[in-house]
This record gives structure tokens, C-alpha cells and sequence, in this order.
């Protein structure tokens, strides 16, 4: 999916994205600052900022004399973003619409990344050189799923899409590249090849409990919207029926969103 697209489907699914946000990518993100221990004063660039899950508690941490550069395609998610960090009073975060894999602005403290550097092109390249917008001894942080975290959801929405559809639904393209990263030792040593010292990986459970309703709102939330643009929506209602009978066939009661958290350091 080109850039463009990418924008577009997370421009559809931001209401839905907000609103499963303090279920789902707020724990995420909270989880993953933590981890990438941002002080006061620092620089911080968030990469794929959404509507400020991992940014706005960056912007916490780094205090009125830090600052966060958040960073996302999707014009619709930044704007929720900026009216959270609003309301909560930050002054420290900008957020902008740009392509995290030409930005310019240097050195940072800490670059992070949740749930979107399957999304960029050349995975390799492109997070090689967000490490090199890293003053030396700053940290990269990259948040992806664990394996089969997401999956067996995943596999019931390409279902139910292709029962409507009568057609198979190939698997987006990202799902390939976070196959890669989907273990502590893979994600370790993707990072070290990077040439990131000091390389750890920490493993965060998130399991949901999740009824019909909540799961399509999943659905619609994030990137597993991609599989429903362009349908009309009767047809997305036929989708969403027969997503809800496969959830009750197959008795899921829970989403594991389990995330793998990765942080190394430049030499």
C-alpha cells in the first residue's frame, strides 16, 4: 500500500481508533515510554504518532524542557492528537503530518516507533536511518507484535471478508515484514544488525476480553480497516455479520495484543 493509502485508512478509522485507544494502543504506548525511559529534557521523535498513544506520555516524561516531534500520515489521528495534548496542557509536542522516512530534523534523544515500522517501505533502510537522526548514545525503541499476537483475529476478519466477497483476501504486505520481528531473539537481533549496541527486548501480555461489539470496533480502529476500504457499506454490514458469527463459531473471547518492545542504543 503506498503512503497515501496507508494516510486513508487511518484517516477512516480515527473515531473508532480513539475510542479503543484506552483499551488498546494507550496500554501499548505507555508501556513502551516506560521502557524507553525518557527523561526530562530530551529530545524525542515519534514516529507513526497516531492520535498520540506513546507521544503524549513521551511528552510527560521529557517535561516542559523537552520537546516531541510526533510524526504520521494520517491528518485525521494528528488531529486527535494535538486536541489530547491540548487538554492535558502540553506544550512540549508538535504534531506532523509528514513521511517519517524523509524527515529531516536532528539529532534526538530517543526515536520510537509502536506498531508502524511493518508500514514503512524497506523496513531495513528505513529504520536504519531513523537510528541516524540519534545523537550518539541516544535509543531506539520499536514496539511490534509478538507472534501470534493479533493473528487468529487477523485471520477472522480475512475470513469473513472473503466469505462476502466470495474471493480469498491476500494478506497485507506488512503482515510479511512484522513476521520478521515476532520473537524476542528475532527482534534482537534485527536491531543489533542495525548497529544498535546495548540491544534489550522486553515482552508486554495484553490480552483483551472483547464481545462482537468491541471486536469490530477493533476492526474499524486500526490497521485491519485496509480490509474493508472501498467495500459499500452494505457490504461492510454483510462483512461485520459474518465477523460476528465466526467470532461466536470459533467461541474467541479475547484479543491478544501482546507487543514485543525493543530498545538499543547508538554507538
Amino acid at each position: 500500500m503506498t503512503s497515501a493509502g496507508i494516510g486513508a485508512v487511518f484517516d477512516s478509522a480515527a473515531a473508532q481508533y480513539d475510542e479503543i485507544s484506552p483499551l488498546l494502543w494507550d496500554r501499548i504506548g505507555e508501556a513502551t515510554v516506560a521502557t524507553a525511559a525518557i527523561g526530562a529534557g530530551e529530545r524525542v521523535l515519534d514516529v507513526c504518532c497516531g492520535a498520540g498513544a506513546s507521544a503524549v506520555p513521551a511528552a510527560r516524561a521529557a517535561g516542559p524542557h523537552g520537546h516531541v516531534d510526533a510524526v504520521d500520515l494520517s491528518a485525521g489521528l494528528l488531529a486527535r492528537g494535538r486536541r489530547r495534548a491540548a487538554g492535558e496542557g502540553l506544550q512540549n509536542v508538535r504534531f506532523v503530518q509528514a513521511n517519517a522516512t524523509t524527515w529531516q530534523d536532528r539529532p534526538y534523544d530517543v526515536v520510537q516507533c509502536v506498531h508502524g515500522v511493518f508500514l514503512l517501505p524497506d523496513m531495513d533502510a528505513s529504520v536504519a536511518r531513523l537510528a541516524d537522526l540519534l545523537r550518539p548514545g541516544g535509543r531506539l525503541v520499536i514496539t511490534t507484535w509478538a507472534q501470534g499476537a493479533m493473528e487468529g483475529f487477523g485471520r477472522l476478519v480475512a475470513e469473513a471478508v472473503a466469505h462476502v466477497r466470495q474471493a480469498p483476501v491476500a494478506p497485507p504486505t506488512s503482515r510479511q515484514a512484522a513476521s520478521r520481528i515476532d520473537t524476542e531473539q528475532d527482534l534482537h537481533a534485527w536491531l543489533t544488525a542495525r548497529g544498535l549496541t546495548r540491544v534489550s527486548v522486553t515482552r508486554f501480555t495484553l490480552r483483551i476480553p472483547v464481545d462482537a461489539a468491541l471486536a469490530w470496533q477493533v476492526v474499524l480502529g486500526s490497521g485491519f480497516r485496509g480490509m474493508i476500504s472501498g467495500l459499500e457499506e452494505p457490504t461492510v454490514e454483510r462483512v461485520r455479520a459474518a465477523f460476528g458469527r465466526l467470532l461466536r463459531e470459533r467461541e474467541m473471547t479475547e484479543l491478544d495484543a501482546t507487543s514485543l518492545i525493543g530498545a538499543g542504543t547508538r554507538p
